[in-house]
């Protein structure tokens, strides 16, 4: 039952992979505006608000209903998984902008640097924590508290994101 999970991670890691260089290498353009902004900032922007809704959302739903618990994890699982890949196509728009509208990447970086870390533990715990053996000094156990101080800084970072981006701060 684990194994189609695991082929389906790895089917969207890839993806984003490659949608993300088709955008870098401008074979993809997400520079067009839906209502009032680009296509890249509402994709970031439904894959953002996802992480932020359903992280809390998933640890209480698990409790609330354990018997729907592998539900809550598959949708916590592919949701991060397609929020990611929605995050990484803004990314690689911003990046893949001409220099005399680069932007200044601050707090971007640091945010998708987090995102990057939190898909990657997220995956370990998921499909390779049973090698993630309690002998070595990188355990399951430590892996999940990685994890979930991720989580926190995303949501810091975020706020400085969005705020900056709103020119509050």
């Amino acid at each position: 039952m684990m194994r189609w999970r695991a082929a389906l991670a790895a089917v969207i890691v890839i993806l984003t992979a490659i949608i993300s260089a088709a955008v870098l290498m401008n074979l993809v353009e997400l520079g067009s505006f839906a209502g009032p902004y680009r296509l890249s900032h509402w994709a970031s922007w439904a894959g953002t608000l996802f992480i932020a809704i359903y992280a809390p959302a998933y640890h209480v739903l698990k409790r609330a209903r354990p018997k729907s618990a592998e539900l809550f994890l598959d949708i916590h699982s592919f949701g991060f998984l397609i929020s990611f890949l929605l995050i990484s196509i803004h990314f690689a728009s911003q990046l893949s902008r001409p220099p005399q509208a680069y932007p200044e990447l601050g707090e971007g970086i640091a945010l998708y640097i987090t995102i990057v870390l939190l898909v990657a533990t997220g995956l370990l715990q998921r499909f390779a924590a049973s090698r993630l053996g309690s002998k070595s000094r990188y355990t399951s156990r430590t892996n999940r508290a990685v994890h979930v101080s991720l989580i926190s800084a995303f949501y810091v970072i975020i706020l400085v994101h969005v705020l900056l981006g709103l020119e509050i701060i």
